[in-house]
């Protein structure tokens, strides 16, 4: 079987650092697929808005309405986070001890659950 061949200086230990690496706050990263169709639109919105691709997604992301369609996937985890939620809320003595995640996933089902009531 024949070797790959591989420079010296890419099995080297030495990390590249790179611009900007000491202060990068946001390190994860998400992916999905879409058609050509739906990037180009995407796009489209992305140039009309005026911020770039990072900050129109996590705004997308974060601050849009959320309309779904109930169904058992939908139901199983929401009554598994309900869950969750219910135990945290029951071991918290003040009110300084409030995860704000699990405000945010409470806050999170809710537009769930009205956005379900309404569509149909």
């Amino acid at each position: 079987m024949a070797r790959i061949y591989q420079r010296n200086g890419l099995i080297s230990d030495v990390k590249v650092k790179r611009r900007g690496d000491c202060k990068r706050t946001r390190s994860a990263i998400l992916n999905f697929r879409m058609t050509p169709e739906e990037k180009a639109l995407i796009e489209n919105r992305i140039a009309l808005s005026g911020l770039s691709k990072q900050d129109f997604f996590t705004q997308s992301c974060l601050h849009q309405k959320i309309v779904t369609f109930g169904n058992v996937k939908t139901y199983e985890a929401i009554k598994k986070k309900l869950v969750e939620i219910d135990e945290h809320l029951m071991n918290v003595q003040k009110a300084d001890e409030l995860d704000l995640e699990v405000l945010e996933s409470l806050r999170t089902i809710l537009e769930i659950l009205d956005g379900l009531g309404k569509e149909g």
